[in-house]
């Protein structure tokens, strides 16, 4: 997510804002929605966008997902 957001907008990615809210950055809707299809492909996990206003910054959307990941590998 870091990498992403820190091609997209001008943030610098070390040390990149991990805690800050994903709206502090200025993402538009368009590309929290690319970030979440790139997710999706890489972790081949569903990832709504949605999830990102309950999950507002890297950190708390990257530990969303990391749980989720986890549930599907003890499920599997």
């Amino acid at each position: 997510m870091a990498s992403y957001i820190s091609s997209v907008i001008d943030v610098a990615q070390d040390p990149f804002p991990v805690d800050d809210r994903f709206d502090t950055y200025g993402l538009d809707s368009v590309e929290i929605t690319i970030m979440c299809g790139m997710m999706e492909e890489e972790f081949e996990i569903e990832v709504n966008p949605d999830q990102v206003f309950d999950h507002p910054s890297v950190t708390a959307f990257s530990q969303h997902l990391a749980k989720r990941l986890d549930e599907r590998s003890v499920a599997a």
